[in-house]
C-alpha cells in the first residue's frame, strides 16, 4: 500500500517526485515511456525557464530533471495506467500488464497528447512527410518547402526554428491573429522565409507515396488553395487523455479535470497536476509548480 503513486514523469509527475521524496513518503512514479521529460523533450529551444535566460534545449531540460530524479534515488516503473478503482480509503491502480498497485492517494501528471486536425491524409501521411515533433524532424527537410499549422506559442516557436532548415514555411492558422507570445508573433512578421497563411484551415493533405501538396481554404471566402509542400508539421494543440480515470471526476467542457487549489479533484485522495488540469496557462513552470503543491497536499493527509 502506497502513500501516493505518481502517474507521469513529465515536469509535474518529475516535481511532485521531488517533493514527496523530501516529505519521506512512499510512492510509485510511474511513466509509459522509457525516457522521462514527457513533452519538453519535443521543443528545440525553451526561452521562459525561470533561471535559463539565455535559453536551454528541450532535451538538455530534460537531462536536468532526469538527474535530480537520479540524485535523490528516485526510480520509476515503465507502465502505463489503464484504468483506476476507488476502495473505501485507497486506491487500485491497474496498467497495462494487468498489474494491481494499491495506494491511499494518487497524481494524476499524465499530461495531453496532440490534438489530431482529423482530415484526409494526415494518419496515411504521419512519418511520411506528416510530423508533430520539429526536433526529431526539421534535419529531413533542409532546403525544402514545409507548412506549419497553428498559430499558439509551441507552433510559432517551433515554425521559427524549422525555417532555420526549410526554404520556405508556410504557417497556416484558422484566426486572422497569432494566439503566441507577440515576441515571437515579431519574429515570425520578420522571418523572409516564413509566410503566414492567417484565416486559413487545412482540408487536404494530398500525395503518392509522401506528402506533395495540401490544400487549404480562407475561412471567410471559402476558397480553396493547393500549396507545394515536402512536408507538414501539425502544432494544432493537446487535448486531455481521461478516459482511464474513475468516472466520477469532474471534467470541464473541455475534458480537463478540474481541481481546487491544492491540487484535489472531485474524488478525495485523487489530485492531479500538469497539463492534464483545467487552468489557463499550461507552461513547464506551472506543471512544476503544480507538482510540489500535490505533494505538499498529500503530505497534509498522511502525515496528518
Amino acid at each position: 500500500m502506497y502513500d501516493t503513486i505518481i502517474i507521469g514523469a513529465g515536469p509535474a509527475g518529475i516535481s511532485a517526485s521531488v517533493y514527496a521524496k523530501r516529505y519521506n513518503l512512499d510512492f510509485l512514479l510511474m511513466e509509459k515511456n522509457y525516457i522521462s521529460g514527457g513533452k519538453i523533450l519535443y521543443p528545440h529551444w525553451i526561452e521562459n525557464y525561470i533561471g535559463f535566460p539565455k535559453g536551454i534545449s528541450g532535451s538538455s531540460l530534460t537531462d536536468l530533471f532526469t538527474e535530480h530524479l537520479d540524485i535523490l534515488g528516485i526510480k520509476k516503473i515503465n507502465a502505463e495506467c489503464v484504468q483506476i478503482k476507488k476502495f473505501g480509503s485507497y486506491f487500485e491502480v491497474q496498467d497495462q500488464k494487468m498489474n494491481i498497485y494499491q495506494t491511499k492517494t494518487i497524481i494524476l501528471a499524465r499530461g495531453t497528447i496532440e490534438r489530431s486536425l482529423d482530415i484526409p491524409g494526415e494518419e496515411k501521411f504521419r512519418g511520411k512527410g506528416v510530423s508533430s515533433c520539429a526536433t526529431c524532424d526539421a534535419p529531413f527537410f533542409k532546403g525544402k518547402t514545409i507548412a506549419t499549422i497553428g498559430g499558439g506559442d509551441s507552433a510559432l516557436s517551433e515554425t521559427i526554428y524549422l525555417s532555420e532548415y526549410a526554404g520556405l514555411v508556410y504557417l497556416i492558422h484558422r484566426r486572422d491573429t497569432l494566439r503566441g507570445a507577440e515576441i515571437l508573433g515579431a519574429q515570425i512578421s520578420s522571418n523572409p522565409k516564413i509566410k503566414p497563411y492567417l484565416g486559413y484551415v487545412a482540408l487536404e493533405i494530398i500525395g503518392d507515396d509522401f506528402v506533395e501538396e495540401i490544400t487549404v481554404q480562407n475561412i471567410l471566402t471559402k476558397a480553396e488553395t493547393k500549396l507545394k509542400v515536402d512536408g507538414i508539421f501539425i502544432f494544432a494543440g493537446y487535448e486531455p487523455k481521461t478516459d482511464f480515470i474513475i468516472d466520477s471526476v469532474q471534467l470541464d467542457d473541455k475534458g480537463f479535470i478540474i481541481t481546487n487549489e491544492d491540487m484535489q479533484t472531485s474524488i478525495p485522495g485523487l489530485f492531479a497536476a500538469g497539463d492534464i488540469r483545467s487552468k489557463h496557462l499550461r507552461q513547464i513552470i506551472t506543471a512544476v509548480s503544480d507538482g510540489a503543491i500535490a505533494a505538499q497536499s498529500i503530505r497534509e493527509i498522511i502525515k496528518g
